[in-house]
């Protein structure tokens, strides 16, 4: 199995575009005892899953104008945390957003965190 591998610094928001910071504040914030998810509190020893995946665009001229003119052509992606029976979704985020979401989870989690997803966002390590 694939686990997120602990990572010794905790990862900097200078990296992200202002728009990418004003996403992150509106929808998550992580400290060490819990991360918050849209307002769902997510304590770190309950993470079981990580999970990143390309959100899919709709077909047709309607998702081509979303792609190219809202999501300035840049692909997207979806963000699960899975946590006993419950999940939480940062959805239609940037690569840099899932990467800066994915290390924080990799920085304060006490316990290996399973993860599904590109294998080049985060550093991995098999278990």
């Amino acid at each position: 199995m694939t686990y997120l591998q602990r990572i010794d610094y905790r990862p900097s928001l200078e990296y992200l575009t202002p728009d990418e910071q004003k996403t992150l504040a509106k929808c998550f914030d992580a400290y060490g005892a819990e991360m918050i998810v849209y307002g769902d509190v997510i304590r770190w020893e309950h993470i079981d899953e990580v999970e990143v995946v390309i959100a899919p665009h709709a077909t047709g001229l309607a998702g081509w104008i979303v792609k190219r003119f809202i999501f300035k052509n840049q692909e997207r992606y979806h963000v699960g945390v899975y946590y006993g029976a419950h999940e939480a979704v940062l959805p239609n985020v940037t690569w840099a957003v899932a990467k800066y979401v994915v290390e924080m989870i990799a920085y304060y989690a006490p316990q290996p965190i399973r993860y599904k997803g590109p294998e080049n966002l985060v550093k991995l390590s098999e278990i």
